[in-house]
């Protein structure tokens, strides 16, 4: 009998340490597990910073450089959170897709004798309704909610809504395709006032990826303005490099624009402009 026991004790100690063994190795590879999860890559950062529909969180911080604006002549500086955006899963079909635009604009006079002026512009959020899926061709529509300026130097100061439609076309080719358009008109004031919006904004966007997460394209904000009593469009013409690095892990998109106005209301104003991005990019 106690040489059994004996035997069944060591036995028993045997289990428990194949056990605890085996509880160690889990525990010590669970991690290597989650860490040989493949990370995107560069080229697949890149395009998902310019998805108007993407699941990940995206922070576009710019700078924006007008030359001669107005009837000085001078350069309007703006400071833009530019189209960030936050995407919530609704269903296991549907997710909605918030993209939210802010600027800070150093306005320069829009006449000779007046003094310049600062503030927050018209900003809006749009909430996109976008289904998952897709094979390589994603979209969102969906409404928008206009802010009001925080003077009227820098913009109308009225809250405002419009409809949003957004799409891009995507698969495992270098070159990537979409576009987003919204109408906004400002609530309330008397028809043709300065103090009213009734813009359309058409935002075509191509580009092409390279290797080592560089890419060149162009993305130009064609807009219409409804209420203006002469001429009405504002069509861009140009396009810029970009390039993902990772700095301590951090995906951040670097990106440097430039637009001719090749259509514009007044021909000697507002000729071109100068744009520097800087876009965070975090992952699930």
């Amino acid at each position: 009998m106690g040489r059994g026991s004996g035997e069944g004790t060591a036995f028993r100690r045997t289990s428990l340490s194949k056990t605890a063994l085996l509880a160690v190795a889990l525990l010590w590879s669970g991690p290597s597990l989650a860490q040989s999860a493949p990370s995107p890559s560069d080229i697949e950062l890149s395009k998902e910073s310019e998805n108007p529909v993407t699941r990940e969180i995206t922070l576009p911080l710019r700078y924006e450089t007008e030359f001669q604006d107005g009837p000085t002549g001078s350069t309007k500086p703006t400071f833009e959170l530019d189209q960030a955006v936050v995407p919530f899963r609704l269903t296991d079909n549907w997710a909605l897709i918030t993209r939210t635009k802010l600027a800070w604009v150093d306005q320069p006079p829009k006449k000779r004798e007046h003094p310049w002026s600062n503030g927050l512009s018209n900003g809006y959020t749009t909430f996109f309704l976008s289904p998952e899926g897709g094979e390589g061709f994603y979209w969102g529509a969906g409404p928008l909610l206009y802010y009001p300026a925080t003077n009227s130097n820098v913009g109308v100061k009225k809250w405002g809504a419009g409809p949003s439609l957004a799409f891009v076309k995507r698969d495992e080719s270098p070159w990537e395709f979409g576009a987003v358009a919204n109408n906004i008109w400002s609530q309330g004031g008397p028809p043709l006032s300065s103090e009213r919006t009734n813009e359309l904004m058409v935002n075509p966007a191509v580009s092409y990826h390279f290797g080592n997460g560089w890419s060149i394209g162009s993305s130009p904000n064609i807009t219409v303005n409804w209420l203006a009593t002469g001429a009405k469009w504002t069509v861009p013409v140009g396009g810029g490099i970009s390039r993902v690095v990772r700095l301590g892990g951090q995906p951040i998109k670097f990106a440097v624009d430039s637009y001719y106005n090749a259509v514009r209301p007044e021909a000697s104003s507002d000729t071109w402009l100068l744009e520097f991005t800087l876009t965070f990019l975090f992952q699930d």
